[in-house]
């Protein structure tokens, strides 16, 4: 009886690890920079199998558009492969007035990764993402119940680890009440560097706020507008952080 037992909870927690996925959505943001609205972001994720397409297309917007017209558009392409969300190919494009520039970075069939930016080949390290679409591996990590994870992050120059913490839960305000979300959080005590994420449960942990605090103190922030066509206004600033 103890040994049929085991089998079945096996099975169960198989089962609840492997349905651990993503289910397509579509998110808009607002973006801000040192408390300034600067531009909008649309996110949009696309399933086929065990393929995704994550594509992200961001837009100068108010006082910022009168200076500047800028456009980045990001395409990332991850796969599941046993019971693992992996990286498989980064695109960045900037497009200013009528100059572009932009690079790559992919797999390759020995198992590195080319950074066309770089010119160099780097092993593919464990927990491999890049930049834009391991907001979706947070989201899966998250419903399969980590709350303690550690990524490589493949940036535009070099390989960065990341190690993102449960903080606490923290209920946001929105103009249809509030909402329950997991913070989770990176941070660097020696460059104070700080990188924070709201993640929303009841919307497969989206990440509904997003927010990074550099070395110089500058601040970045997504802030979710609409989230599959449905307007959602959340109140703009966070609370002050805790050190």
């Amino acid at each position: 009886m103890k040994y049929l037992i085991t089998i079945i909870l096996t099975l169960v927690f198989q089962s609840i690890s492997y349905a651990a996925t993503v289910k397509d959505f579509t998110a808009s943001y607002d973006l801000y920079h040192n408390e300034f609205f600067v531009g909008k972001s649309k996110r949009s994720l696309n399933t086929e199998n065990k393929n995704l397409t994550f594509s992200s297309i961001a837009k100068t917007a108010g006082v910022a558009a009168w200076f500047f017209d800028i456009t980045i558009t990001e395409i990332s392409k991850l796969r599941f492969k046993n019971k693992r969300l992996n990286f498989v190919s980064y695109s960045y494009n900037e497009k200013n007035s009528d100059k572009n520039k932009g690079y790559q970075l992919y797999l390759d069939k020995t198992h590195n990764f080319y950074n066309t930016h770089t010119k160099q080949l780097y092993p593919a390290a464990k927990n491999l993402h890049d930049t834009l679409g391991f907001t979706v591996a947070i989201m899966q990590d998250l419903q399969a119940g980590k709350r303690n994870i550690t990524y490589t992050i493949a940036e535009k120059s070099k390989l960065k680890k990341y190690t993102l913490k449960f903080i606490k839960k923290e209920n946001l305000a929105t103009d249809k009440g509030e909402i329950s979300t997991l913070k989770m959080e990176h941070y660097n005590p020696k460059t104070k560097r700080r990188f924070t994420f709201w993640c929303a449960d009841k919307m497969n942990f989206l990440p509904v706020r997003i927010r990074k605090i550099n070395y110089k103190g500058n601040e970045d922030l997504l802030n979710l507008t609409h989230f599959n066509q449905q307007p959602i206004a959340l109140s703009v600033y966070p609370e002050e952080e805790e050190e």
